[in-house]
């Protein structure tokens, strides 16, 4: 045996085991990538297959020299399908001796060397497959020399390689190579295979070959088939295939060539198959089949072929010929010398064609044709000479033409068919030429205009098996049709307009194995299969049928298709369930309500019953239905299903599978089993769509519908009015608290075990809490109620109610210990109340709260030790209230807490409050910082900046009340010999102050807040810095852009106290007059917004003249882009603004000349709230 040691293989190989008399294969040991057998007579022959990843050379490629190569006469390397580049070293398979066949396949190499082969003297089957197209441009070459000294190669494959060129003389030494594969390359060429003499199989199939020039294979005298299939080829030169007059196939199928093939090309040559479809020949020359009279099968389909392009010496030497396909061409008409010496065709395919017209006699020379296929023409008759001669036609397809008549004798000549195929005709009436068929065995006239059938129109067929009459006209039918056609089989009237069929119509055709009568108008199917004994398959679907009853159907029935009738159940009278055969029953789209164990044979295996109105499943419908494999109840009407509704045997065979889903399932406290019922034993199906499954919740205040695999144990919930446990003995008494009574004008649910006990007394009315809420409530909802206050121990002895809920309650005070006894509570919602304050005992004892909801209530004073006692508090909401200094901060005692909200809260503007608030806000659970500001249009507490409070600490960004005097002017330099300097310098400052001065005293006020050369600010006596006039329509530029840049301050600048006129002077126009004066008037400003809709308004002209008369100086004009310019102006307007201080919106500077011309603005008092609006 070999040593681990030793082998230098990336892969495994095969080693040889001692020989031991005449028993040596049990020693021929194989590896794990590699597998073997032996031939199938007793010999040493021995074919290897291995799977590689790759093949490699060097010190550790693929090593071949370790296979025994006494036995080894076949090899097969497979690679791996990935992308791994291999390499054929020299002299890889000199070990192998004996090889006799090698096979490499999809290793990608890139070269094959030329002593790559070198010692396989013995080998007669090469393939070399890369597969090397599938990676993009990669192409295998063959070295001059690489199959030299295969002198025994007798079969060559080097398909699918992407070979681009051969060596010129790189086959030459292959003297007895018979067959050649080289498809699925990129050849051009047929250039190098010149030497090879003996060759008789050439396929050069999928290459890239664009002609044939004169000679090109004439050395290959031995050649019989040739394979040029898939290529582009789209000249042939006249001496082609000069010199190959052993040549029996030709396949030229799917090329390029056009016109007619040239004079000549097929002479000299032995031809028994001939394939050129899928071209786009439109000739064919008289000549151009002359002396193939071998010729066996011609396929020229797919091409252009037009009936002027056939002559009547076009197939006069094919007299053998037994296939002749000429479908998917053109033509138009069928001559009567067309196939004259076709004596020996059998198939003949003219389907496809444009074919209006078919010469008397035109097949009589063909009598030993059986079939003809003249599908998808244009035909409009067929006349009693059309057919004439065809006596051993058995198959002949005519559908899909325009056939309107057909002569009484039209068939005469061809009586032997067993297969005619008229549908897609305009036929009005069934063929009086179908009585000769006396051997017709599939009749097909569907999609006809035919109106009636009798039994005088189906005569004369006695051993038809299969008619098709769907898609026609038909409408009733009585007894006697069928008379005549003892054997048929199979009766397809589906698509047609019977209303009513006589009783015991089918009688007659005892055989029927399949009835196909959907899509038509029935109503009643009483007396008409109950006698079929071999009936198996009845479709009577898409009808009217409004009952159904199993005794209807003969027992013998397989299958049965009722779906899309009016059928309100499936009846079973005479208890049939035993005796029927039924397998499979689609009653589908249907109006039935329930089911029970009757409902069904017990033979059954699929039901499909979708879309139809069951709300009632019985218990053990489905029990004793042992081979059931697939049951459909969706698009139903099922609510509630009993658990024993899908109840089966116990078997431990595959369960049948059941879809459910698209019901309206409401999921009380029976239906928790529906959730685990893929869990349970070997009792109940599987349910494939469970997670589909919606249930209707019947508390839907929680979740109203949701998916039955996410609901959990307490969803599933049932209404009591009062229930009374076992185990307790007092329920006959007043006051037991074991016994649970629903408390008047409330919903009460509970779970199966209880321990989930809801009690709904939302929007009742009630004015104080309901009394005898049962003491094992878990969820109490008391929302929306009118209850001004909560007294003391309200809710004691609910040691199990974990979520209490007085909302929208208008509570406005909570007495001490309301909530004692609440030990398990873990959801208080007091939130949309009127609460104003709490003194800190309202929670005491309610460790196990998680969550507290206080916003929108009117609180404004809170203890501090008000959530204290909340260890277990993670969500706290008091947003939306009146709270101005209450310490947050103490917040971090309640260690588990993860949610806060705070917003929306008048919060206290003293420096030292908003510095503690937002040093805890930042590591805090505070989910709603952005709304957490100052007073009610204060800066908000992420704006905080503790650099900008006054020295005193009283507020945020105090200033003094009126503007710092300004900086002197610096001394003059005391050193007598500057002073001319700086009195040049002192005068170059004033000089180009006055000529800059405006710009200086923008620059200086908006930089250091300072005003030169101007009078002292005004006092601050005013409510207001400014009253905003403007039209409604320019709100959203007023309030979204100037207001908010005023009122909004900054770092370095408090924010403007601001009067807009439509959002603080809301009131009625009687008084607004007035209320616009009075504001004018308690402003230091009045800016007016001017824009075309002002200049426009009336009204707005009134509060511009307000402004006007007020102070004249104090009055800004903010010019719009659509107010014009002044000299647009009417004089009333110019008069007005004629002192104003105009700025137009978008100038440079804007903000900061806007800012000049307004007040500073005063820094508030320690603890004064802002400014109410007017």
């Amino acid at each position: 045996g070999p040593h681990g040691s030793a082998v230098t293989m990336v892969w495994s190989v095969l080693l040889l085991g001692v020989l031991v008399g005449q028993a040596w294969a049990a020693h021929y040991v194989s590896a794990d990538d590699c597998d073997w057998r032996t031939g199938q007579q007793p010999s040493s022959e021995v074919a290897l297959r291995c799977r590689l990843q790759a093949l490699r050379t060097g010190p550790d490629g693929t090593n071949f020299s370790l296979i025994q190569p006494d036995h080894t006469t076949s090899l097969t390397v497979l690679c791996s399908a990935l992308f791994t580049e291999s390499h054929l070293g020299n002299t890889t398979f000199i070990s192998l001796r004996f090889l006799r066949a090698l096979h490499l396949e999809q290793c990608k190499l890139s070269e094959v060397p030329e002593r790559a082969f070198v010692g396989l003297t013995e080998l007669r089957n090469l393939t070399v497959r890369t597969y090397n197209g599938d990676w993009g441009a990669l192409s295998l070459a063959l070295a001059p020399r690489a199959l030299e000294g295969l002198g025994l190669l007798q079969q060559l494959d080097l398909g699918h390689n992407n070979i681009v060129a051969l060596p010129p003389t790189g086959l030459c030494g292959l003297r007895q190579l018979r067959s050649l594969n080289l498809t699925h390359n990129a050849l051009e060429t047929v250039a190098g295979l010149g030497c090879l003499g003996a060759l008789a199989e050439l396929d050069m199939s999928h290459n890239r070959l664009g002609q044939l020039d004169d000679g090109i294979l004439a050395s290959l005298g031995s050649l019989r088939w040739l394979r040029l299939r898939h290529n582009r080829l789209d000249r042939l030169a006249p001496a082609a295939l000069a010199g190959l007059s052993q040549l029996q196939l030709l396949d030229l199928s799917h090329n390029q060539l056009s016109g007619g093939l040239p004079p000549g090309l097929l002479a000299g040559t032995d031809l028994r198959e001939l394939y050129l479809q899928n071209n786009t020949l439109s000739l064919l020359s008289p000549h151009m089949f002359s002396g193939l009279q071998q010729l066996v099968i011609l396929n020229l389909s797919r091409n252009h072929l037009a009936s002027d392009g056939i002559t009547h010496d076009t197939f006069a030497d094919l007299i053998r010929l037994v296939i002749l396909d000429l479908s998917y061409n053109q033509l138009r008409q069928v001559n009567g010398s067309t196939f004259q010496s076709q004596y020996s065709l059998q198939i003949l395919h003219l389907e496809h064609n444009l074919i209006e017209s078919v010469d008397d006699n035109a097949f009589s020379a063909l009598y030993n044709l059986h079939t003809l296929m003249l599908s998808e023409n244009r035909l409009s008759h067929l006349s009693v000479f059309t057919l004439n001669g065809l006596y051993v036609l058995i198959n002949l397809a005519l559908d899909h033409n325009r056939l309107e008549n057909i002569h009484l004798e039209g068939f005469r000549n061809c009586s032997s068919l067993q297969d005619l195929q008229l549908s897609a005709n305009r036929l009005s009436t069934i063929p009086d030429a179908l009585q000769y068929l006396h051997f017709l065995i599939s009749l097909d006239l569907s999609d006809n205009l035919i109106t009636s059938v009798s039994n005088a129109t189906l005569s004369g067929m006695p051993n038809l098996h299969i008619l098709r009459l769907a898609g026609n006209r038909i409408g009733n039918m009585t007894k006697g049709t069928f008379q005549s056609l003892h054997s048929l089989r199979r009766l397809d009237l589906s698509g047609n307009q019977i209303a009513n069929l006589e009783h015991g119509i089918f009688d007659d055709a005892s055989a029927l194995n399949v009835i196909l009568l959907n899509d038509n108008l029935l109503e009643d199917i009483n007396g008409l299969f109950m006698n079929l004994a071999h009936l198996r398959l009845l479709n009577v679907s898409c009808n009217s049928i409004a009952w159904f009853d199993y005794a209807l159907v003969p027992r013998q029935l397989k299958h049965l298709d009722i779906h899309q009738n009016s059928i309100e159940g499936l009846g079973n009278y005479y208890e049939l369930e035993d005796k029927m055969h039924l397998k499979i029953i689609d009653a589908s789209s249907n109006h039935i309500r329930e089911i029970n164990a009757g409902s069904f044979p017990n033979q059954i295996e699929v039901i499909n019953l979708s879309n139809n109105r069951i709300s009632i499943i019985h218990p053990f419908t489905f029990m004793i239905k042992y081979n059931l494999t697939k049951v459909n109840l969706t698009q139903n009407r099922l609510q509630n299903l009993d658990i024993n509704a899908f109840r089966l045997k116990p078997t431990k065979s595959a369960l049948p599978e059941f879809w459910i889903a698209e019901n309206i399932y409401f999921c009380d406290c029976s239906m928790e089993w529906l959730q685990r019922i893929n869990s349970l034993d070997g009792q109940y199906p599987q349910v494939m769509d469970l997670a589909k499954v919606v249930c209707q919740m019947p508390f839907g205040r929680r979740r109203p519908r949701l998916l039955l695999t996410e609901a959990n144990s307490s969803d599933f919930l049932c209404k009591y009015k009062s229930h009374c446990f076992a185990l307790c003995h007092c329920c006959e008494f007043d006051a037991c608290d074991c016994e649970m009574v629903c408390p008047e004008n409330c919903t009460c649910y509970s779970d199966q075990t209880w321990n989930s006990n809801i009690v709904d007394c939302s929007f009742t009315a009630h004015s104080t809490i309901p009394s005898r809420i049962p003491m094992d409530v878990t969820e109490l909802y008391l929302d929306g109620n009118d209850m001004s206050h909560l007294s003391s121990h309200s809710f004691i002895g609910r040691k199990n109610l974990r979520a209490l809920y007085l909302n929208n309650s208008n509570i406005q005070s909570i007495h001490n210990r309301t909530f004692n006894g609440l030990v398990g509570l873990q959801a208080l919602h007091l939130d949309h109340n009127k609460i104003t304050t709490l003194q800190g005992y309202e929670f005491e004892n309610l460790t196990s709260l998680r969550e507290l909801h206080l916003s929108h209530n009117r609180l404004s004073s809170l203890s501090n030790r008000t959530f204290a006692p909340l260890r277990s508090l993670e969500v706290l909401r008091l947003d939306n209230n009146y709270l101005l200094e209450f310490p947050v901060w103490q917040l971090r005692s309640n260690a588990l807490l993860r949610h806060v909200q705070l917003g929306h809260n008048p919060w206290s503007c003293g420096c030292g409050f908003l510095s503690r608030f937002q040093v805890w806000a930042r590591g805090s659970p505070l989910r709603d910082a952005a709304a957490v500001r100052c007073g009610r249009r204060g800066p908000f507490l992420l704006e905080f900046d503790a650099s900008s409070c006054g020295a005193n600490g009283t507020g945020w960004a105090e200033v003094p009340a009126s503007p710092a005097p300004p900086h002197p002017l610096p001394g003059l330099v005391p050193l007598l010999i500057a002073a001319p300097s700086a009195l040049v310098l002192l005068l170059l400052s004033a000089v180009l102050a006055a000529c800059y001065r405006r710009q200086v005293k923008l620059w200086l006020h908006s930089r250091c807040g300072l005003r030169l050369f101007d009078r002292a600010s005004e006092a601050p006596e005013r409510l207001f810095d400014a009253f905003v006039a403007y039209c409604p329509k320019d709100e959203p530029f007023v309030a979204q852009v100037l207001a908010a840049e005023l009122e909004g301050g900054g770092k370095k600048r408090l924010p403007l106290r601001l009067c807009l006129r439509h959002r603080d002077l809301a009131v009625p126009g009687c008084v607004a007059e007035a209320a616009v004066v009075e504001a004018v008037q308690c402003s230091h400003r009045t800016v007016v917004v001017i824009s075309e809709q002002f200049l426009r308004s009336e009204w707005c002209r009134f509060e511009l003249k307000a402004a006007q008369a007020s102070s004249a100086r104090r009055l800004i004009a903010v010019l719009l882009d659509d107010g014009g310019s002044q000299d647009q102006w009417d004089l009333e307007a110019r008069q007005c603004l004629r002192a104003a201080l105009i700025l137009r919106w978008g100038e440079r500077r804007f903000w900061q000349k806007l800012r000049y011309a307004l007040p500073d603005p005063q820094r508030p008092q320690r603890g004064s709230e802002p400014a109410a609006r007017a």
